[in-house]
């Protein structure tokens, strides 16, 4: 069983993926174009994903925004018969965006990998959060 995250952008949507329930490892991206609930849905059968986080954006004056998430949550869950968590993004694609440059390369050249690690830093803060839970009081 893994958790597979999704950071939705507008030209491409960035894939993350944790099989322990510990660590969010980056995955790939795909291309936002044709049948993207289809992608992600066969995404999620191939990494045997129980659950979907997807990255929901929080800025202000986002309602319709943030129900196009909402309507791609319900599409994923119908499609895939899998839980979907909506999850806060805020910063992932900054805080990816500086990962990435710590290893020397420039935002530019490495947007593809900015995706994934966003992906992955939305999945990581998820998985964290469910520690947080878990343990005692």
């Amino acid at each position: 069983m893994s958790i597979l995250a999704i950071d939705y952008g507008a030209r491409r949507i960035g894939i993350a993926v944790s099989e322990s329930g510990v660590l969010a490892t980056p995955h790939s991206v795909i291309r936002n174009e044709g049948d993207v609930v289809g992608a992600l849905a066969r995404l999620a059968a191939d990494l045997d994903a129980e659950i979907i986080v997807l990255g929901l954006p929080r800025r202000q004056h986002a309602d319709r925004r943030e129900q196009m998430f909402r309507d791609l949550a319900e599409r994923l869950r119908q499609k895939t018969c899998k839980e979907v968590v909506l999850w806060d993004e805020s910063l992932s694609t900054a805080e990816a965006s500086d990962l990435v440059r710590q290893t020397g390369r420039n935002r530019r050249d490495a947007q593809r990998e900015i995706d994934m690690h966003a992906a992955a830093v939305i999945l990581q803060s998820y998985l964290d959060e469910l520690a947080r839970q878990r343990r005692p009081s």
